[in-house]
């Protein structure tokens, strides 16, 4: 009897081992997403962030060269594509609606028209990360 409890038990451990060596390690939208929240955050520039679902708040500085503006951007897709690059086989495409002072401000050529203090961590209307494979993170260019 304690051969097939203790058989039983390795059984579930290798089990338990496979499900987890099976487990994707594939980013999704999902934390691309949060990703690009983490992004905006992480800027010093960024004041009082608030996020509801895709749409984040904050105060950061105006896009005609005010102070401060009332910042409103909106997630309006999040797509992860593969790569040829072993280090780092998926890249994340994220385009976003941005509104200061309710007004939305609009790429002109391969100018954002956002101010330099938040796309200084690269995140504008369109955007993308790669997935680093052995970090496990997206790092935005």
């Amino acid at each position: 009897m304690l051969n097939v409890t203790r058989g039983a038990a390795v059984w579930c451990l290798l089990l338990a081992l496979a499900a987890a060596g099976c487990s994707s390690s594939e980013p999704d939208e999902a934390s691309l997403r949060d990703s690009f929240v983490a992004q905006l955050t992480a800027n010093r520039f960024v004041r009082d962030i608030q996020r509801n679902g895709d749409d984040l708040r904050f105060s950061g500085p105006g896009a005609e060269g005010e102070a401060s503006a009332s910042w409103r951007v909106h997630i309006d897709s999040a797509v992860v594509e593969r790569s040829d690059s072993a280090a780092n086989p998926y890249r994340g495409v994220v385009k976003s609606s941005w509104f200061a002072n309710d007004r939305q401000i609009l790429p002109r050529g391969s100018s954002s028209n956002l101010p330099l203090e938040l796309t200084s961590n690269g995140l504008a209307q369109e955007c993308w990360a790669l997935w680093d494979s052995a970090a496990r993170r997206w790092g935005w260019e």
